[in-house]
């Protein structure tokens, strides 16, 4: 079963490991995603975020996405014979004609723009087709649904800043996707409706069913799938099942996924579903250890009532549709 996958932080680990001085490769290492494991797994499509934690000393993050924007690109090259990038619509389909993966660049955290559109713009040449406006922390564009340290309670009362809104039309102009992942509830609705073209939650499960903040409402799962939208089912245990009472058991199973999805169906219809894993950004026990594990879950799927048609459009053909039409 082909997969694509809307978000991973490997670009990230692969980073802070070359800071270290103990550089990983690609062709395989002991991470989540590799392309051992993107191969085993049949991956069509994996969109690699460059991730940037605003609160780490030292760091300027605009340096810290650039370099991870490097990493993505030696990548690229170093093993063109098996993985190339996408920058449009048809890349989609030479790379699965010629039998390789397709890297998709996607920014986690748009504080690494300082607020410029000039930066925007820069980094869409480099190939940037996703992008959060936040992560976990405030910045110039919106407020986050997340309080480190502190309460996981949805944020309903700041959204997106004058120069989100800014961010939101030259995103769209530049056929960057608005990703409202970790946007805090009300930055949700300034996006839902202010915004032209279709967005997408690249790692976000139903908050129904596990009530962690990072989820997404009801409401929110009918104005995404009304909007063209696309959800990634995300493996995080805390976003797969709210019950942490026993911490030693694994939360994040196969059956709890599919159960989200039969909840985004119900809600959204079978088109908002997608995957986005967060392989590599995620701690903790998981079912899908890494991207090789990924049969595990359209078996389980298969189990939960979808149809093999259904499986397909969850695995690769929702989000393959997305990104032909946004690109």
């Amino acid at each position: 079963m082909k997969v694509f996958d809307l978000h991973c932080d490997t670009l990230s680990e692969l980073r802070y490991a070359e800071e270290a001085g103990q550089p990983k490769s690609f062709a395989e290492n002991d991470l989540q995603i590799d392309l051992k494991k993107l191969q085993k797994g049949d991956y069509m499509l994996q969109c690699f975020a460059a991730f940037v934690n605003l609160a780490r000393p030292g760091q300027d993050p605009l340096v810290a996405a650039l370099e991870e924007i490097d990493i993505f690109k030696r990548i690229m090259a170093k093993y063109s014979d098996f993985i190339a990038p996408v920058y449009q619509p048809e890349d989609l389909r030479k790379n699965a004609e010629a039998g390789k993966i397709s890297g998709m660049l996607t920014i986690e955290e748009a504080g690494c723009c300082k607020g410029s559109l000039g930066v925007l713009r820069r980094l869409q040449e480099l190939g940037v087709r996703m992008m959060t406006l936040t992560w976990n922390y405030p910045n110039e564009l919106a407020a986050p649904n997340a309080n480190p340290g502190g309460p996981l309670v949805a944020n309903t009362e700041t959204g997106l800043t004058e120069q989100g809104f800014a961010f939101l039309e030259e995103m769209e102009k530049l056929h960057i996707t608005a990703d409202v992942s970790h946007l805090s509830d009300k930055g949700f609705w300034d996006i839902a409706n202010h915004s032209t073209r279709p967005f997408a939650a690249s790692h976000s499960n139903c908050r129904a069913l596990s009530p962690h903040n990072r989820n997404l409402t009801d409401e929110m799962i009918r104005a995404l799938a009304e909007k063209g939208g696309i959800a990634g089912l995300n493996y995080c245990a805390s976003f797969v099942d709210a019950d942490s009472a026993h911490p030693k058991l694994c939360r994040s199973t196969v059956e709890r996924l599919a159960k989200h999805a039969a909840h985004f169906k119900q809600v959204g219809g079978i088109e908002v579903i997608s995957l986005g894993s967060d392989f590599d950004g995620i701690g903790g026990q998981h079912e899908l250890e890494t991207a090789a594990d990924m049969p595990l879950l359209a078996e389980a799927l298969r189990r939960e009532g979808f149809t093999e048609d259904e499986v397909e459009a969850i695995y690769w053909r929702n989000a393959y549709r997305f990104f032909k039409n946004n690109l």
